[in-house]
């Protein structure tokens, strides 16, 4: 399974996807895909989406769970009777530096976005830690935000207890946990 990065309104299907060690679809994708392979595709089938809210919005992704994001939030970019009225956040994570694969570029949503590196690394300026750490040190009244967490599913646990402890109630915690098939 794999999230869509696109909009309805692109014309082809961009996914973010990372190479992982024996993964049988990495293994695919990065050393034996051709252009026009025939492939199979069935979905979407996730429940990862933007609900009607009027509460600041709360994203936390760790890898290309920055995929779904990308989605909404280009989406939200594009809608022309789309007016933002409350903050919006996003608080990405990787391991490495140079998995920071998007740059966002927003001319008319206002969001405020932080690279987080899980490790201190060299030359590395921004935030260190996890995001939903990181983000429980930044917004002071989580409890009146709408949260969506897509990534691993140790960082959508850990948010979701951590949050859910600071009185955060479970139906405004949306996620979408990634989970490696061999």
């Amino acid at each position: 399974s794999y999230s869509i990065a696109s909009t309805n309104k692109d014309n082809k299907i961009r996914l973010l996807i990372k190479k992982c060690p024996n993964g049988q679809m990495s293994n695919y994708w990065f050393n034996d895909a051709q252009e026009n392979d025939l492939l199979r595709i069935e979905g979407p089938k996730g429940t990862f989406f933007l609900r009607d809210s009027q509460k600041p919005l709360l994203f936390l992704a760790t890898g290309t769970g920055i995929a779904p994001v990308i989605s909404i939030l280009e989406s939200l970019e594009a809608d022309e009777t789309y007016q933002q009225i409350q903050p919006i956040y996003v608080y990405w994570g990787n391991r490495k530096s140079e998995e920071f694969v998007w740059k966002p570029d927003f001319r008319k949503l206002n969001v405020s976005f932080y690279r987080v590196n899980s490790q201190p690394f060299d030359n590395w300026s921004e935030r260190v830690g996890y995001v939903q750490d990181v983000a429980l040190h930044d917004i002071r009244n989580i409890v009146d935000h709408d949260v969506y967490a897509c990534g691993s599913n140790a960082m959508i646990q850990s948010a979701k207890q951590q949050f859910i402890g600071k009185k955060f109630p479970e139906n405004q915690f949306y996620s979408d946990a990634f989970v490696q098939s061999y």
